[in-house]
């Protein structure tokens, strides 16, 4: 009875290597709130990410378009890209992700088989000391408030490396991960926001204005988060 567990075991641990993380490959935003207000019938209590871009080549390429919004994923209401990472994170390639969207007013469903995502890159020790700078800028030492400006020319260098995302309109991405949840640090040329699905930490707005220089602090829970966070590639 013993000689038919073992010969099972290494296959166990073959299928354990052959799952890979998934891929959905799309960036979305928060719908604007004019948007909403068109299609409240469909788009409730601040629910819908706007498809911004799509991975060329991939499952998501041949289902989605740019300007869909994408009202849930395998069931769940989505209010931040988070909501979205959160799902897809937890999914192997191969599997399907369920998506309820709205195109042109018209609401519908679509099923995604996800691909297989590219394992995340190991940053060197110099990359690794701007991602960290990144962090300390945005949770100074005592009581000092968060230098905007200082955070928005550091995500362009971030950018500019590879490290963080940037569209033709120079607004700026970096996506973080702590445990299971995730982190966007998103800058356009006025404004800094911090998304997070840590049902703790709601998300959180700065506005700055580069001829005022408009500061302020981060709330206590999201700086702890921040600290403990690392970098993730969606």
């Amino acid at each position: 009875m013993v000689t038919p567990f073992k010969a099972a075991i290494p296959f166990i641990f073959a299928l354990s290597a052959m799952a890979q993380p998934a891929l959905l490959g799309v960036r979305a935003e928060p719908t604007r709130p004019e948007v909403q207000k068109v299609y409240a019938e469909h788009i409730t209590d601040g629910t819908g990410l706007t498809v911004r871009a799509i991975t060329p080549q991939t499952a998501a390429a041949q289902h989605l378009r740019r300007g869909d919004v994408l009202l849930a994923a395998d069931g769940r209401s989505l209010r931040s890209p988070a909501d979205l990472a959160a799902v897809v994170q937890n999914k192997t390639a191969g599997e399907t992700l369920r998506l309820e969207l709205l195109r042109n007013g018209e609401k519908m469903e679509t099923a995604i088989v996800l691909d297989a995502r590219n394992a995340q890159p190991a940053l060197n020790k110099e990359q690794t000391s701007e991602i960290n700078r990144l962090l300390l800028l945005l949770v100074p030492h005592g009581q000092e408030t968060v230098d905007v400006p200082a955070v928005r020319r550091h995500l362009l260098k971030l950018a500019d490396a590879g490290l963080a995302e940037k569209d033709e309109y120079a607004t700026c991405i970096l996506h973080m991960r702590h445990g299971e949840y995730m982190l966007s640090i998103k800058s356009t040329e006025r404004v800094l926001s911090i998304r997070s699905n840590h049902p703790d930490v709601p998300d959180t707005v700065l506005r700055a204005d580069f001829y005022q220089r408009d500061t302020t602090r981060l709330p206590e829970q999201l700086e702890q988060l921040l600290l403990n966070a690392e970098y993730y590639r969606p």
